[in-house]
């Protein structure tokens, strides 16, 4: 944070990147499971987070630990949305592909 003006070129480029990895994710995800899986996968993870604040096994008064746990269940929405095509597969021996634009 006290180098921030000498690096700022490093960090526009560092944020850019992860925006585009970003974007890049979201858009596999919403393609795998559309914006109401998003949803029904955000809607488990917040009932889960009331579930351990109602039995006293998290605290929500950490700033910190609120980050974390919000980057978390980012990651486990990507990470579902992005996985999800195998998990199909799996489940239902059906295989998912791509619209090809012909």
């Amino acid at each position: 944070m006290g180098n921030y003006q000498q690096m700022l070129s490093i960090c526009v480029l560092g944020g850019l990147i992860l925006l585009v990895g970003y974007i890049i994710y979201v858009r596999a995800t919403l393609r795998s499971i559309g914006l109401f899986g998003m949803l029904l996968v955000l809607a488990v993870a917040g009932t889960m987070i009331w579930v351990l604040f109602d039995q006293g096994l998290i605290d929500l008064a950490n700033p910190t630990f609120n980050t974390w746990l919000a980057i978390v269940i980012l990651s486990l929405v990507l990470a579902i949305g992005l996985s999800w095509s195998i998990v199909r597969r799996k489940l239902s021996g059906q295989l998912d592909v791509d619209d090809v634009e012909e």
